[in-house]
């Protein structure tokens, strides 16, 4: 059933050079480099806050890909390395400078709310227009080029125009709303995740229990399999549950508590949300975090999977799955782990999050010998990940249509890249590079190669591996901070999954 939406003068807001939808990690760097190579920008964020994933998120820790893992070369600089240097000097983090964050391994702990922050500060130091609690609802292509973004807002249905639009919603939004191409990888891609912080937590006495907990549980392996009705030779080849097997990293201490709380009926191991969808226990874990309070502890437990994220029914059913699971987890803790006996959910991500999903099909994509540096590309708007993966222009340019970028988990191959840091120096890159657009009235794969090279290089960016920068230190030397799982690169806390 479909109903006509009457046709109607809808007033413009604001015309600008660059509009960036969406104020998420890639968001807001987009609209810094936009702003910062000279063009009027805006940015259009639906929540309250900017900074996405590091702030009403939750994440609260910087997968550490400013340096490639195996050598310690430089990858990101400019405006991303700008914001955790910020964040640092905010004593938001439990490193005493940036060098010392930058050496700490894996994981760049801070608190989230000062990350949100200090976005919403560059945002204003660099002059972008910024327009809150606006939800964009579709584009159309503006009558003398370039695009008109239709927003809901408190004064109704309104509108931005703007010669280049970045669409950093996630989900290219905007993209698809154009009619752009698209392209899904479901089995993958397909699971969202739910941050909670929980606090009044006894640590020490939750950390004096684990010091209890047996090593191995020889009836665990053939009790979960049966729990799931599996074979152990499934249990085996499943890429989820193989991880929760006894002996592997993350294999829970407590999984003779786990065994009486799921046979009691007082926990779910899975449980199954309308449209095939599921919840499950995620095996990410929870994690002391004493810098943040003696008695905090962050939880990253409700994976839910088989979901649309561009689904409308799908969205409602996943936030109303995770959230319940939190609830009921916490009642789990308290009820079976010493130490959480008072525990609370202090505060919860503001939104389930997808980890994938629609991703554009791009003019070009990353190569698998695009990773590691040995063959530069010079498209190349930025190198990031763990290995230095070189990024091309064309993966963020949508086939067939002109004044737009996509940046972030939604560019083309964006999955394989969409970590903060990652996200973040793709938008900064988009950013400067629709500026110089804009200024000229061209679009972005127009535009002279070497004229936006140097661009990004006089804003700090590296558009190849830089030199190496030294040797990473342990988690375990900072104060306060888990240490991590040697064998498991997911797990933030030694003692946890």
């Amino acid at each position: 059933m479909k109903i006509i939406e009457p046709a109607r003068e809808v007033p413009i807001l604001s015309e600008v050079d660059v509009a960036v939808v969406g104020g998420g990690t890639a968001g807001v760097m987009a609209a810094v480099g936009a702003a910062r190579e000279g063009a009027r920008t805006c940015v259009i964020e639906r929540n309250g806050q900017v900074g996405g994933m590091v702030d009403v998120g939750l994440m609260g820790h910087f997968g550490n890909m400013y340096r490639t893992k195996t050598d310690g070369r430089e990858l990101v600089m400019g405006a991303p390395r700008e914001l955790l240097r910020r964040v640092v000097e905010e004593g938001a983090t439990p490193f005493h400078d940036l060098e010392e964050a930058l050496r700490a391994g894996m994981h760049i702990f801070y608190r989230h709310t000062h990350a949100g922050m200090e976005c919403l500060r560059m945002l204003n130091e660099a002059r972008v227009e910024i327009w809150l609690h606006a939800t964009f609802a579709r584009a159309a292509r503006a009558p003398q080029g370039g695009y008109d973004l239709f927003i809901e807002c408190k004064g109704g249905r309104r509108a931005i125009r703007a010669r280049q639009v970045i669409d950093c919603t996630g989900e290219a939004d905007v993209a698809f709303s154009l009619g752009a191409a698209m392209q899904e990888e479901k089995t993958l891609r397909f699971s969202w995740g739910l941050l909670f912080e929980m606090g009044l937590v006894d640590v020490d006495r939750y950390v004096k229990y684990l010091e209890t907990c047996p090593s191995s549980h020889p009836e665990w392996d053939a009790w979960l399999a049966k729990r799931l009705g599996m074979t152990l030779e499934q249990l085996e080849e499943d890429r989820y549950w193989r991880e929760w097997r006894d002996g592997r990293p993350r294999a829970w201490p407590f999984r003779r508590e786990i065994v009486r709380a799921v046979e009691a009926g007082d926990l779910d191991l899975r449980r199954a949300l309308p449209e095939g969808g599921m919840v499950r226990y995620g095996w990410d874990g929870f994690w002391p975090e004493p810098w943040h309070g003696p008695d905090t502890v962050t939880a990253n437990v409700c994976m839910v999977t088989g979901l649309n994220p561009s689904d409308p029914r799908h969205v409602s059913i996943a936030e109303v799955g995770a959230r319940t699971y939190a609830l009921d987890f916490l009642h789990f803790l308290r009820k079976y782990l010493p130490g959480f006996e008072r525990a609370v959910i202090r505060t919860i991500s503001g939104q389930t999050v997808p980890r994938g999903g629609r991703e554009i099909v791009g003019e070009d994509r990353m190569r698998p010998e695009d990773y590691g540096g040995a063959m530069p590309r010079e498209d190349a708007v930025c190198v990031v990940g763990s290995m230095g993966a070189a990024l091309p222009l064309g993966m963020f340019a949508p086939k067939g249509f002109a004044d737009l970028l996509v940046a972030g988990r939604c560019a083309d191959t964006g999955y394989s890249v969409r970590g903060s840091v990652c996200c973040m120096a793709a938008g900064f890159s988009c950013g400067v590079i629709s500026a110089i657009a804009a200024k000229q009235g061209r679009t972005p794969m127009q535009l002279d190669r070497a004229q936006w090279r140097d661009a990004l290089k006089r804003h700090g960016v590296l558009l190849a591996p830089g030199p190496i920068a030294g040797t990473a230190i342990k988690f375990q030397d900072l104060p306060g901070v888990p240490a991590p799982d040697g064998a498991d690169g997911l797990a933030r806390a030694k003692k946890l999954s």
